[in-house]
């Protein structure tokens, strides 16, 4: 099939529209990016992959995505979950699709990078703003007070993931500086860089405040001189401390909830009258329900999004165990708060060594970007360095994460799929 030529640059014209406004809309919620993102990968489909490049379809990526897709209906096929299992497995192919198609418009489209690089500047010099505004003030630009004094919901209202987004976003917006450097001067993004950092701290989010942190650790080395980085570290290091030390919200977040909740040390041990510590005790009862998931079904799990109904039939031992070391322990949720072990209780020991096994080959690549840096025997690209790190980070195991097959989520993360596709074509070209 031939595609006019009219049509494809109108088609171009549009998907590059809806993609350069996937993380404005991101702030609504899952529904409109997700729904951009249907349209873009059914574009792609039916006029980009037939017209241009049908190689893509055959690419390493999508045959790996696909073979994971096919994976994906497997264990809904094999679930006792069938009817609530399917319908997500099925459609979770228009992510595969996506990221494609973010390949595709950044080669073909040529003022696109510098386009989506000034919205998303946009966007998140307004989130910045309305943050900092909220915590002076006590509410967002729209007058809206949060339900928490020790987090910041900001333009996201009571959903409180601007930490989140922005410690997501944040690769991104590095990865499109880089590809626009000749644009724009490097100390704007600098300060940009410091003051999203300073307000995920201010947001409360402590899995976003601490996987930024080390998303900054990895790429830093690849961007400033160790002087610079020492007197950035030193001044932000200094700016906390006196944070936590001077505003009582934030010690309660960073140093009292992160004691209890971590080390179970605190006040609400006395109240239940149980002296008996517990290691993460906020997230224990739906690490253990995943755990006991997994050994149920060791092969393929219990099909993806599926946690929330299994959580109820858990061990009843394992239950008992639990209450007694923490009467308020939470078995049941929509997701056990961590990838790694979501993947183990809905996709079974295959789909969580599939995942594993692309966050360490992606990981030995950092590695060796590293190692060229101390060695000095290769020009390194500083867009492939800091997509990489933030891909690692997006998937980093040791942390609390939301539900690994969340559209809003899923939405970010091929995002960033398609822009390393992109970025790591150009590296393997040079």
């Amino acid at each position: 099939m031939v595609i006019k030529k009219s049509t494809y640059h109108n088609s171009l014209l549009f998907t590059s529209v809806l993609l350069i406004l996937i993380p404005p809309a991101l702030i609504s919620g899952p529904f409109i990016p997700d729904l951009f993102i249907v349209i873009i990968s059914v574009i792609f489909l039916f006029i980009f992959n037939t017209n241009k490049e049908p190689f893509l379809l055959k690419s390493n990526f999508f045959r790996l995505f696909l073979i994971y897709y096919i994976y994906l209906i497997l264990t809904s096929v094999l679930s006792d979950n069938f009817a609530e299992s399917i319908k997500p497995s099925l459609t979770y192919i228009r992510f595969g699709f996506f990221s494609l198609a973010v390949l595709f418009i950044l080669k073909n489209n040529k003022n696109f990078a510098k386009h989506f690089y000034i919205i998303l500047c946009f966007t998140v010099i307004i989130l910045i703003f309305d943050g900092y505004f909220q915590f002076i003030t006590g509410k967002n630009i729209f007058g809206y007070k949060g339900l928490r004094p020790d987090r910041l919901g900001g333009l996201f209202f009571d959903e409180l993931i601007l930490g989140s987004y922005l410690g997501k976003i944040l690769p991104i917006l590095c990865t499109f500086y880089l590809l626009n450097k000749t644009y724009f001067n490097k100390y704007y993004i600098s300060i940009f860089v410091i003051l999203i950092y300073i307000l995920i701290f201010l947001s409360g989010e402590r899995s976003a405040f601490f996987t930024t942190t080390l998303y900054l650790i990895m790429i830093i080395p690849f961007l400033m001189s160790i002087k610079k980085v020492l007197i950035i570290f030193l001044l932000i290091s200094t700016l906390f401390s006196t944070l936590i030390l001077t505003n009582k919200n934030i010690k309660s977040r960073y140093f009292d909830q992160m004691i209890l909740h971590t080390f179970g040390v605190g006040n609400l041990i006395d109240i239940d009258n149980n002296n008996e510590k517990v290691f993460l005790r906020e997230h224990m009862g739906l690490f253990s329900a995943a755990i006991d998931i997994f050994k149920k079904n060791i092969f393929f799990g219990g099909g993806i999004k599926t946690f929330r109904i299994n959580c109820k039939s858990v061990d009843k031992l394992t239950v008992e165990s639990l209450k007694k070391k923490n009467s308020h322990v939470n078995i049941c949720s929509t997701h056990p708060h961590n990838f790694y072990l979501q993947l183990l209780a809905e996709t079974g020991i295959i789909g969580f060594m599939f995942i594993f096994v692309i966050f360490i080959k992606l990981f030995f690549d950092y590695m060796k970007q590293l190692y060229y840096l101390i060695k000095k025997n290769k020009n390194i690209s500083k867009e492939y360095v800091t997509i990489l790190s933030g891909l690692i980070i997006y998937i980093w195991p040791l942390t609390t994460t939301g539900s690994f097959f969340n559209n809003w989520i899923c939405s970010i993360l091929f995002l960033q799929i398609g822009i390393y596709l992109y970025v790591s074509h150009n590296e393997s070209k040079n």
